[in-house]
Formats: C-alpha cells, structure tokens, sequence
C-alpha cells in the first residue's frame, strides 16, 4: 500500500474512532483499557486473514507488530470470554418479528392479532415463550409498552403497534447493537474498496445546506419513507420461501440486512464571493 492510501486509512480511522473515544469516556473506559482491546482485535484480525486451522504465532506478531508471547496470550483466552454479541436482533426484536410474520400469532387477514396477556396457545406468554427464552414476560412486556411498540386495550388484550424496538438506550444491550451496526458497516465499506467490481449496496444521501427551520419537518417525512422501505424489505428478507427451513439438522444460510439512518449535525455555510457557490463546512 502506497504512503498516500496509508495515510488516508490513518486519517479515516481517526474519524471513526473519534464517536468511539466518547462512548468509551463516557463509561469510563480508559486510553489503557482501549489499548488492550486494539491489541486483541489486530490479534483477531491477523488470524482470521491467515485463514489457517492453528494460528500461526510467529506471523501474527509480525503482521501486527505485537510480541509472540503477547499474542499467544490473547489467543489463549477463552471462547466464552468473547464480548457477548447480538447477531441481529435482541429479545424483544425477536418477540416483534414473531408477531407479525408466524402465521400461529396473525388473524385472519394476515396482520397481526391482538393477544391475552396468558393463555395455552395464541398469548403473549406462549409468543414470548417461542421468541425469547426469557422467563421475564412482564418486564418485556413493560418495555415494549414503554417504547409505544405495544399497546395494552381496556380489555385486556395486548395490540402490537411496531415492527421495532426502540434500541438506542443506555443499556448493555444497546451498546451491544451500537457495536453490532458499527461492524456491520465497516464491515460492507471495507468490502466495497477491496472488490470493487462485486460491491454490496450502499449509498449516501446528504445536504450540508439545509436551513435549519426545515429540520425538525425533514426528519419527519424521511423517517416515515424509511419506514414503509424498512418494513417491505423485512417482509422480502423474511419470506418463509426464501428461508432455511432446517428439519434434520443444521443448514447452512446467510445473514442479509438493510441498514437506514439518519445524520444531522450543524454546519456553517459561508458567504460566496460574487460568480462563486458557497461553501458549507462542518461546526464541530
């Protein structure tokens, strides 16, 4: 790699590490403690390019520049000690997908149907019992209230109101899904530039100029769009034709997502001098 691209790979790993350094200060987690976790993940990452069946000490500690008896130690640290990682959704994810795409929890029209809180068979108890694993229903049930993702009716019954839970909280399994999104973008940004003629879909759309007053009813009718493209695509990713189905053991499959967010941060557009366009620069 040439000194120019090194130094553009230096200067966009700053830009992303810059988000993670306040995450990070505000848990309390030192530059120390950071350190050794860099360490681990140049470790991981050594190994899994070398694509070998036992990794090879000696090579790793070159590539990443780490002592051979530092990496023999990071190597021999327990499976089970890994960061414990959400691989798509969390429980109460998984409760809401259950709701609205098996057909035991859909009425008749196919949408999905109001639930008593208890029951044998179509409950909320027996929904969460197939989703979850978690013993905990009311305190789910609790925070899907709290999210507006399902409402409690006067009779009783339990309607569902969203095919998302709210997972932007201060909670360990919210920066779990903070990690999880983060890897998954690099993840595809990093694939783009080493096969550039068999790149995964991604796509930026962005104004730096946008007048601030606008703001608050843009976010609004952008979210909604997302919405609608959001749920077609979970019905599409979901089709129970296009699913394994594994009946006598393991199958193999692949994990396919659709990422959609939103930016918003201040800019400042500078006056232009005459026959020129102006130009925006970020405030921070």
């Amino acid at each position: 790699m040439s000194e120019s691209l090194k130094s553009a790979v230096v200067g966009a790993a700053l830009r992303l590490l810059e988000p993670l350094a306040k995450l990070l200060l505000e848990a309390g987690v030192g530059v120390g403690e950071f350190h050794q976790l860099a360490k681990r993940a140049y470790v991981n990452a050594a190994r899994d390019r070398a694509e070998e069946a036992r990794p090879n000490v000696s090579r790793i500690a070159v590539l990443t520049g780490i002592t051979r008896v530092e990496v023999a130690s990071l190597l021999a640290i327990p499976a089970g000690e890994e960061p414990v990682a959400e691989r798509g959704r969390h429980r109460a994810e998984r409760v809401l997908h259950g709701w609205w795409h098996d057909a035991e929890f859909l009425g008749r029209d196919g949408k999905p149907a109001t639930l008593p809180l208890r029951g044998a068979k179509r409950s909320f108890v027996s929904l969460v019992k197939r989703y979850s694993g978690d013993p905990r229903v009311a305190t789910l049930l609790e925070e899907l209230v709290r999210v507006k993702a399902v409402r409690q009716r006067t009779d009783g019954q339990l309607e569902v109101l969203s095919r998302t839970f709210v997972t932007a909280r201060w909670d360990t399994q919210g920066i779990g899904i903070v990690g999880e999104r983060v890897h998954d973008l690099l993840e595809t940004l990093v694939h783009n530039l080493k096969h550039p003629n068999a790149p995964r879909y991604e796509r930026f759309v962005v104004s730096t100029e946008v007048e601030p007053r606008f703001v608050p009813m843009l976010l609004r009718d952008v979210s909604e769009q997302a919405d609608v493209l959001a749920d077609s695509f979970q019905d599409s990713l979901n089709d129970p034709g296009r699913s394994v189905r594994p009946a006598d053991g393991p199958q193999d499959a692949r994990r396919v997502g659709l990422a959609i967010f939103i930016v918003d941060e201040p800019t400042t557009v500078e006056a232009a001098a005459p026959g020129r366009k102006t130009r925006s620069q970020r405030s921070d």
